[in-house]
């Protein structure tokens, strides 16, 4: 537990410094949010915002530092305030997608309430709070758990351990501000510990919580473009010497079209993209594919990242983000190069999200799964690591 404490603390001092890389802007001083941990001017309540002169002076510092995650933020805020929803839920999935955590708590809290023009699925709730409970917002802490306590992700595939939840309360309490929180924080403790007791969790990294498509239809870009080492195809994979490249992309072009949130076609026309030359538009299919949630795109867009892929990001913390997505979702292959990158400290510039216990169960899930004797040689040396770690 107290490993954990540290792990959270860590996070969140980083994510705080992350925070602050820009100046106070007039935007700061018009927009700043009084719940927003990492404002770096006075506080505006929103009965005191000057809306048309905070979402001017907002638009101004992202158009002047478009990544001010911060900023983006408090411009989302602004033109909610002001009755433009659409663009302003758009904002904050961007501020959050850049990694606030104001945003994260906030964007996770639109879809929970229903907000029109965000989307309807609890489970987006449980990625966003988590991120932001990692990152030590207070609120995402506290309602995270609160939320699988209550069932309101049990639809999901909840990515946090009891350990880890048990160290997001443990931590919220040392930052509690007053007796009504130290209440509801002690009666959370508590239901979690009973809950843990009462239902001892499988490893959830197991093959088996990978659900396959179901009653999934077999296309033409199936036949033509799946690969062969992809855990989800649902016919035949074709190797890469004897893939028809115009054949594939034309029938990958047009099935994604016909069905353009199939993760696993768009994967496909990724692939035959980066085998017919067109590197940019394969970058940024897969990418469209690992952010669909396909388990071999989020394993190839990290290995585009870490090799150097000229239309790909150069940060290697990019990689560790969708590496450790595919290796949750069960990827052989991510599980033991997120492992690998970590020991070799590839992701040391990095706030590495995987909780020790975590990184344990990932392994353990490896080792059930290895099929051939270098796999499990590797495997092996990956866990010996691992224990040196532990003992340290």
């Amino acid at each position: 537990m107290k490993r954990t404490l540290l792990t959270i603390v860590a996070l969140a001092a980083v994510a705080t410094a992350a925070a602050k890389d820009y100046p106070a802007t007039q935007c700061d001083r018009l927009a700043a949010n009084p719940e927003d941990q990492d404002i770096i001017a006075p506080a505006v309540p929103r009965a005191q915002v000057d809306l048309p002169k905070a979402i001017a002076a907002c638009e101004a510092e992202i158009a002047l530092h478009p990544d001010n995650a911060r900023a983006r933020y408090q411009l989302s805020r602004v033109l909610s305030y002001a009755g433009q929803f659409e663009r302003g839920t758009a904002e904050m999935k961007r501020a959050a997608d850049e990694g606030y955590r104001q945003a994260q708590f906030v964007y996770g809290l639109l879809i929970d309430r229903n907000r029109p023009d965000a989307p309807t699925d609890p489970c987006v709730v449980e990625e966003y709070w988590l991120r932001s409970a990692r990152a030590g917002r207070q609120a995402a802490r506290v309602s995270y758990v609160r939320h699988v306590l209550n069932g309101k992700f049990d639809a999901c595939r909840i990515q946090a351990t009891p350990a880890e939840m048990a160290g997001f309360l443990e931590a919220a309490y040392a930052d509690a501000a007053d007796y009504y929180d130290h209440l509801l924080l002690t009666e959370l403790a508590a239901r979690l510990d009973a809950r843990t007791r009462e239902r001892p969790t499988p490893p959830p990294f197991s093959k088996a919580v990978v659900k396959p498509p179901s009653a999934a239809v077999v296309t033409d870009c199936d036949r033509l473009a799946s690969h062969p080492e992809d855990p989800d195809i649902i016919t035949t994979g074709v190797s890469s010497s004897k893939v028809d490249v115009p054949k594939a992309i034309a029938a990958c072009t047009t099935a994604v079209e016909k069905d353009p949130a199939n993760a696993r076609l768009r994967y496909q026309l990724a692939r035959v993209l980066a085998y017919g030359g067109d590197s940019k538009r394969a970058t940024e299919e897969m990418k469209r594919a690992a952010d669909g949630g396909h388990r071999q795109a989020q394993f190839v867009y990290g290995l585009f990242v870490d090799r150097g892929r000229a239309d790909a990001p150069t940060d290697i913390c990019v990689a560790e983000d969708y590496w450790l997505k595919a290796a949750r979702a069960g990827r052989q292959a991510a599980r033991l190069i997120y492992a690998q990158h970590l020991f070799q400290g590839r992701f040391d510039p990095c706030v590495v999200q995987a909780t020790p216990s975590e990184l344990g169960e990932l392994l353990e899930a490896a080792a059930a799964e290895g099929r051939d004797f270098y796999e499990r040689l590797l495997i092996d040396e990956l866990r010996d690591r691992y224990a040196e770690r532990m003992a340290e």
